[in-house]
């Protein structure tokens, strides 16, 4: 009987000393607990963004974070779902709304070319300026020499024939011209990958991830999905793999799909996306705007009249394809050839990158012009709208459809209430260096999230608990 009770405490010892050891790491960790809520309250503000310094405004103070869970697009890809959460808050000021997006970035992409902005400037050089792709480890490689109309380029020598990989059994005969990099551990690299082939090579359980090095690299992005289909409430924010456009035939190979369609059925949702390699208006660390690209007529085929701000790509995705909300088609194919000019710079934004988070606000009018309509949503009071986030980390891989996206669509309403009056949020005293993105000359922020404040708590009272069912297990 004794050396039963005995064996019991040792067995409550061990439990809750585990415990007790989670609750203290808990009550110490800085690093938020995601809890997706199912709701975003966008509260009535006075006042109007500042994009220089995002997230400074006052108005801010007294708006609870909404913390937001994210997932791997991509679940088998080691590069995708590297962003574990988003802190997200939402305000209206009577003509804007305005939403702000925070997420840890401990290695941000600075200086990496967006390949659609480097696409119109012919002097682009450095990181970004197309994709390379890691084949899944195991993929191996042949060239077929009876092809005598192709090439295969491998590790920078050309060589006559198809190329032909092999993963499992699994053969995908590759396009003429097809390049690849073998690394010294069998790793094969391939470049310049248009979207079909991605589309076939993770079909064929060869796609393993973007490759990144310390100098090749891509853009960090942030991305906002507004829901504008019929099927309500939607129940996918995922997209197609596919072709370049609904039934492409590439290489032989017949695509249903266009790379960015919707995949929820009878869906359309407008797209506003942040791109730090071309929409970060930051001369020293956006090449695009280093380059002056925006105001630049003769590249953009536009008048871009105002291109010195930071602006979010507009985009609209259906059940066909992907489209740019504008007329200069320089991301997608443009929804239409007139009367959309200028609209690239309809959603205006500003970022920072600070002491491991990046922080990007997003500005627009509630009301959209006419020709836009189609395209963006009308935002008004007393309707809730279907909203989904997306974050991209580039120099840890994910760019395009590899990503780190919410499972499923949120709510967003707008109340006619302000804010709540106290959060629970509050301060330390940690001098953190910001680049702004209208300076380079670092400025201070002295900021921890409610959420973290929460798991401190949290942390605490379980250690308690803990503490208090061991006085019991020893009383006896």
């Amino acid at each position: 009987m004794l050396k039963s009770i005995k064996k019991d405490k040792n067995v409550v010892i061990i439990l809750v000393s585990s415990i007790l050891a989670v609750s203290i790491a808990m009550a110490f960790s800085g690093i938020p607990m995601a809890q997706t809520t199912p709701q975003i309250i966008a509260y009535k503000v006075v006042g109007s963004a500042n994009l220089a310094n995002p997230g400074t405004e006052s108005f801010w103070a007294n708006v609870p974070w909404n913390n937001i869970s994210l997932t791997a697009n991509i679940p088998q890809a080691p590069t995708s779902g590297l962003t574990h959460y988003v802190l997200v808050k939402a305000v209206w000021n009577g003509s804007d709304i305005i939403i702000l997006m925070r997420w840890y970035a401990p290695n941000p992409a600075f200086n990496a070319w967006s390949a659609a902005a480097a696409g119109i400037y012919p002097n682009a050089q450095g990181p970004g300026l197309f994709r390379l792709i890691m084949l899944t480890p195991g993929t191996t490689y042949t060239v077929n020499k009876s092809y005598t109309n192709y090439i295969a380029i491998v590790n920078g020598k050309t060589i006559q024939g198809r190329l032909i990989l092999n993963y499992s059994g699994i053969l995908l005969p590759t396009p003429n011209g097809t390049q690849i990099t073998v690394l010294s551990n069998g790793t094969i690299i391939l470049w310049h990958s248009p979207r079909p082939m991605e589309d076939l090579l993770y079909n064929d359980g060869m796609f393993y991830g973007y490759y990144v090095n310390s100098t090749w690299y891509y853009p960090d992005r942030a991305a906002i999905m507004w829901y504008m289909g019929s099927v309500i409430p939607p129940t996918k924010d995922g997209m197609n793999i596919g072709g370049k456009s609904p039934g492409q035939v590439y290489d032989g190979y017949e695509f249903k799909y266009a790379g960015g369609s919707l995949a929820q059925q009878g869906g359309a949702a407008n797209i506003w996306m942040w791109v730090s390699g071309a929409t970060w208006n930051n001369k020293t660390y956006d090449p695009a705007f280093a380059a002056n690209i925006w105001n630049n007529e003769s590249l953009t085929g536009l008048n871009y009249t105002l291109g010195n701000l930071g602006f979010a790509v507009p985009l609209y995705t259906n059940n066909t394809d992907m489209y740019e909300v504008d007329t200069a088609g320089i991301w997608y194919t443009p929804v239409s050839s007139s009367g959309l000019n200028g609209s690239l710079f309809y959603v205006k934004t500003g970022a920072t990158w600070s002491n491991g988070y990046w922080t990007v606000e997003f500005v627009r009018s509630l009301s959209v012009p006419q020709d836009l309509a189609k395209y963006e949503p009308n935002i008004t009071v007393g309707k809730t709208y279907y909203v989904a986030f997306a974050v991209w980390q580039g120099k840890m891989g994910e760019t395009l459809f590899d990503k780190s996206i919410t499972p499923t669509f949120l709510q967003l309403t707008l109340s006619t209430q302000g804010p709540p009056t106290t959060t629970t949020s509050t301060s330390i005293s940690t001098s953190t260096t910001t680049i702004s993105n209208s300076t380079t000359t670092p400025t201070s922020t002295t900021s921890i999230s409610n959420i973290t404040l929460y798991v401190t708590i949290a942390g605490i009272i379980i250690a308690l608990i803990a503490l208090i069912a061991l006085y019991v297990v020893f009383r006896r």
